[in-house]
């Protein structure tokens, strides 16, 4: 990590020492955790294109993806500190940074994509926007879904909530995730997005959670044999821009920025990630793997109560974002 600290400061600081002033042409970098051909890859680079069209060539987007310039919570600490321009990170990964956003991963928030685009387009999303600028030093630039989470297994799908104890399932590294589990009575086990194919493939963990499509994307098909399409949680990125970067460039260039990231989210959203989630639970069942509905989601979803109220009682300002959610009709 100081290696990689070092290295993107050092072309940091070649690039002010080249004189770039906010007038003159810009390049900026910007970084992601995902398979290159993936959603989120296909979104920064129809960002990238967009931003060099509506600049006439004189703003360059260059992409980093797959973890080049480090994994997912580590990117966005580098665009928090201003060392990276851009990222595109899940919004439960800055937790750290903004306690508050957890609200987003919540299970059984969010009904169904018609409920996650009003809420994000509407009093929920402008405040969550608001927090990000206030509480981090990064701007939200555009809100990009990948869709509702699932849970997957190496063996046998587990249908059945009480069947969830002592199953070792992979965690991000964020709270809500953790009591999400341990509600069920599952052992959580914390592993970074880029090595959860190594702890599928050799057992480290039995079972994840995520979207279908961003299963297909980084080929975890081929070490997992089932899923069960709970839609627990909803994913949820952003587009996100270093403040103290952002503030180097004219009004204008800003403004260009966060235009054309709302435009590229939103293409994301009703181009890709909609219609690819039915597709992909096709496509799953095509590969040779279970998919399957669980039996009593009731009882799936009961448990997460205590998840919500441990989260609202402990967390400034979740309470305000969780009743925004859920009054958005």
């Amino acid at each position: 990590m100081n290696r990689l600290l070092v290295k993107i400061a050092l072309s940091f600081i070649v690039a002010l020492a080249a004189g770039l002033s906010p007038a003159a042409a810009q390049t900026l970098r910007l970084a992601h955790h995902q398979a290159v051909g993936s959603a989120v890859d296909l979104t920064a680079n129809k960002f990238a294109e967009i931003v060099h069209e509506r600049s006439k060539g004189t703003m360059t987007i260059k992409v980093f993806p797959a973890a080049q310039l480090g994994q997912e919570r580590e990117a966005f600490g580098l665009c928090n500190t201003g060392v990276l321009d851009l990222c595109i990170a899940s919004l439960g990964v800055i937790d750290q940074a903004y306690p508050a956003i957890a609200v987003t991963s919540l299970p059984f928030v969010f009904r169904d994509w018609d409920h996650v685009y009003k809420a994000y387009d509407g009093n929920f999303g402008a405040a969550l926007r608001e927090g990000m600028s206030t509480q981090t030093r990064t701007q939200v630039l555009g809100y990009v879904h990948l869709g509702f989470r699932d849970m997957l297994f190496r063996g046998e799908p587990v249908r059945i909530a009480s069947g969830m104890k002592g199953v070792k399932m992979r965690s991000p590294e964020a709270a809500v995730w953790f009591h999400m589990f341990e509600a069920l009575g599952a052992r959580p086990t914390p592993v970074t997005w880029g090595e959860v194919y190594s702890a599928m493939q050799t057992g480290i963990a039995d079972g994840l959670e995520a979207p279908p499509m961003t299963v297909l994307d980084n080929k975890l098909n081929e070490v997992v044999k089932s899923i069960v399409r709970t839609q627990h949680m909803f994913a949820s990125l952003a587009i996100l821009g270093s403040s103290t970067r952002l503030g180097r460039l004219t009004k204008a260039q800003q403004e260009l920025l966060l235009a054309a990231g709302q435009e590229a989210a939103k293409w994301s959203n009703t181009t890709i990630s909609q219609p690819g989630e039915k597709e992909a639970y096709k496509r799953m069942a095509t590969l040779g793997m279970n998919v399957s509905d669980p039996v009593r989601i009731d009882e799936w979803s009961k448990p997460m109560q205590p998840v919500w109220k441990d989260l609202t009682s402990k967390t400034a300002g979740t309470d305000r974002l969780l009743k925004l959610i859920l009054e958005t009709k």
